[in-house]
């Protein structure tokens, strides 16, 4: 290896911008989120008492309906949408839905914002009820 022969600095960046020139024109820019975690978060948006936390990753939509959150999630839950998540984020309990590896995703968007509009219409039914 004392037989190596140096390469000039600035020969060694023109190779590594030409070898990377050619990969950067293949990279499509990635969509913020997928057609499906937008779709459920503008059906969200539309019910009205929720407010859409933080944009995880493009697959994931994550909401609160408030102190309802956990009701909320329950019910779903007992409709078997076992795959809505709950957890806390800044101080709020939230619930989290992917939408990750769902080969019918868009569909899939459309039947749980239902659920949800059903579900959180039977909780403000019961809310307005006087026992």
């Amino acid at each position: 290896m004392e037989h190596a022969v140096k390469i000039p600095a600035d020969r060694r960046v023109e190779r590594r911008f030409e070898r990377r020139r050619p990969l950067l024109r293949l990279v499509k820019p990635a969509s913020p989120h997928s057609r499906a975690a937008t779709r459920f978060a503008e059906n969200c948006a539309a019910i009205g008492g929720t407010t859409m936390l933080h944009d995880l990753m493009p697959d994931v939509v994550t909401i609160t309906f408030g102190s309802r959150t956990d009701a909320i999630s329950q019910r779903l839950r007992s409709r078997g949408w076992n795959f809505v998540g709950t957890g806390d984020w800044q101080g709020e309990r939230v619930l989290g839905v992917s939408f990750a590896g769902d080969r019918r995703a868009n569909r899939t968007a459309d039947d749980l914002a239902e659920a949800l509009i059903i579900v959180v219409g039977e909780l403000e039914i019961a809310e307005t009820r006087t026992w």
